[in-house]
């Protein structure tokens, strides 16, 4: 099978072009926030998906599109808006216009669970309403409309995965999730820093099982929507002391003010992707810490 990964030199894109060897992959990626090092035997083009010349010669061949490449901090959205739409929904409607044009059957997007937003009732499901509290939630939910119109005007087949909080090796600090930027901070013994009282909940998911997810997404039959996550809630505050126990480290734990657009509760209810398309997410939190710290 060829498969072109949009964003495929990013921390997602590494392990699926490192996991997915069988398959003939193409990276394609501007490498605004990430490099070609450490990838090998991979083909590498070097390009931006606003760009629908480039993308398109690119993608002549393919069977199937992993489309990563997007603006994925939150917090940065907040304050440039403009730049995070264009890039997360002009930049997918050129992917599609490319699928169209190439006879590329299938797209698999990585989505966000930011596109909920604050809910009232827990565990979120597929049809739980969307309320983003931030443009970059907003993006994501704006491209998966697109790729769902596209999807019934073309005949293209999609798996949209709405990935909770991903954490693994090799996330670069500057983008990454609350694991990794403590990870940081206690390799530095520094204080481990909380935006909020750190009641606030997440559903992580290892690096290693989101793999596993987009396994199971090329492989389906059928089109849809999914929660990818653990289907366990942990707070921000269970999380600091855990680290720093499998750490053995004895850090202050220091409070700050919560970042606007941040997410109150987070659990995702992850029954339909085990239904349709056999994703079940098998890593455990705590073991995944000890294996990075090792």
């Amino acid at each position: 099978m060829n498969i072109l990964i949009t964003g495929g030199a990013g921390f997602v894109g590494r392990y699926l072009a490192k996991s997915f060897s069988q398959h003939k992959i193409t990276i394609f990626d501007n490498f605004s926030n990430s490099s070609q090092n450490d990838i090998s035997n991979i083909h590498f083009i070097q390009g931006d998906i606003l760009d629908y010349e480039t993308l398109l010669k690119s993608s002549k061949g393919t069977d199937v599109m992993i489309h990563l490449a997007a603006k994925t901090d939150v917090f940065e959205s907040v304050t440039n808006p403009e730049d995070t739409m264009n890039v997360n929904v002009n930049g997918t409607i050129n992917v599609l216009k490319c699928c169209k044009q190439n006879k590329i059957k299938k797209i698999v997007f990585a989505s966000s669970a930011a596109v909920y937003g604050n809910c009232d009732q827990l565990p979120i499901n597929e049809k739980t309403i969307t309320k983003p509290t931030s443009p970059y939630g907003q993006s994501k939910l704006q491209a998966e409309n697109e790729i769902k119109k596209f999807a019934k005007e073309f005949g293209i087949e999609y798996v949209i995965l709405r990935m909770f909080n991903v954490y693994g090796k090799g996330q670069n600090i500057q983008y990454a999730g609350v694991i990794t930027k403590f990870l940081e901070n206690i390799s530095r013994d520094k204080e481990i820093l909380i935006y909020g009282d750190g009641k606030q909940t997440r559903d992580f998911i290892s690096i290693n099982d989101i793999v596993d997810a987009y396994s199971c997404a090329l492989e389906s039959k059928i089109s849809g929507t999914y929660n990818i996550a653990s289907g366990k809630s942990t707070s921000i505050n269970e999380l600091a002391k855990t680290m720093l126990d499998v750490f053995n480290k004895k850090l202050e734990i220091k409070h700050e003010k919560e970042k606007e657009g941040d997410i109150k509760y987070s659990l995702a209810d992850v029954s339909l992707a085990q239904k349709e398309i056999g994703f079940a997410a098998k890593r455990k939190l705590r073991d995944e810490l000890i294996s990075i710290s090792n």
